[in-house]
């Protein structure tokens, strides 16, 4: 499910400044790989992009906007990501549904938590190998706590992120899937937090919390698809 994505700062109409303005954007968001929000500055971005000062200005007159677009430019690849991951979640479904005839609801639902939570650790190990993003998201939802042009843009990608797993377990025929949902990016996220302080995935611990996390959400749904 993809959101739309709307960019507040000074828009470039030639390529050149297209161009241009991606630098500053990219620069942005290495500074704050390196030095956090706060690193973030006029002067500071357009050494880094290695553009003038009155570049960075231009476009981006309050420091507000630079890290709102800053946002924006990284939420376009990661959306586009998250659209592929829910592409795969949907072709899951379809080998259930292919497969549950021939199975009584026990094997059933032991082959949903099976697959399902083989399919979550994969995505977690998969965005832990991006550690420059997972530092990037982290800040950026630590900033909306101050920032609310921030805030209004983190909770509708969040949004986003929960209905389309609340879709998933809809067509599972779970009656509290918004519930499930949260209850999953929770655990995502929290996972690749911790582990993304360790910079080290234990995949037992991995493996043994995504299971029974998801192994209590099969469980209450009363007639899998």
């Amino acid at each position: 499910m993809l959101v739309p994505l709307t960019y507040v700062g000074r828009q470039a109409s030639r390529s050149d400044g297209q161009s241009r303005r991606v630098e500053i954007l990219e620069a942005t968001l290495r500074l704050i790989v390196t030095e956090g929000i706060r690193g973030v500055r006029h002067r500071a971005v357009a050494a880094e992009a290695g553009v003038p000062l009155a570049s960075t200005t231009y476009y981006f007159k309050d420091i507000k906007d630079l890290i709102s677009d800053a946002l924006t430019f990284f939420a376009e690849k990661t959306l586009w990501m998250n659209k592929a991951l829910e592409e795969q979640s949907y072709q899951l479904l379809n080998n259930m549904a292919a497969v549950s005839p021939s199975l009584s609801r026990v094997e059933l639902q032991a082959l949903i938590v099976a697959r399902l939570s083989e399919f979550i650790c994969a995505h977690i190990k998969e965005q832990l190998s991006h550690p420059d993003d997972r530092i990037l998201e982290n800040a950026f939802h630590e900033e909306a706590l101050r920032n609310q042009q921030l805030a209004s843009s983190i909770i509708l990608l969040d949004e986003s992120f929960l209905q389309s797993i609340k879709t998933f377990f809809s067509a599972f025929g779970s009656k509290t899937a918004y519930e499930d949902a949260h209850q999953i990016l929770a655990i995502i996220r929290l996972l690749e937090y911790q582990f993304s302080l360790r910079k080290r995935v234990d995949e037992s611990v991995l493996k043994s919390v995504v299971e029974t996390t998801v192994n209590h959400i099969v469980s209450a749904i009363k007639n899998p698809s």
